[in-house]
């Protein structure tokens, strides 16, 4: 298997708070009423989290909209 195809863990709300520097109402806002932040995949009954390529993909479009 190959490193693109293993399953990589999901980014949780507390490790999110952590690279973003907000809080966790912050990042809620930003996903559901903002719709600017990448929507979370439910992992469990209640967990959320977040794969690493959707942070970095909304990380680039954030650097690219603040260098416009």
């Amino acid at each position: 298997m190959t490193q693109t195809n293993q399953l990589q863990p999901l980014i949780n709300y507390k490790q999110m708070e952590v690279l973003t520097g907000r809080d966790r109402r912050s990042i809620w806002r930003w996903w559901a009423k903002d719709k600017s932040f990448p929507k979370p995949i439910m992992k469990g009954g209640r967990a959320i989290g977040w794969k690493q390529e959707q942070y970095n993909e909304w990380l680039a479009q954030l650097e690219g909209a603040n260098h416009e």
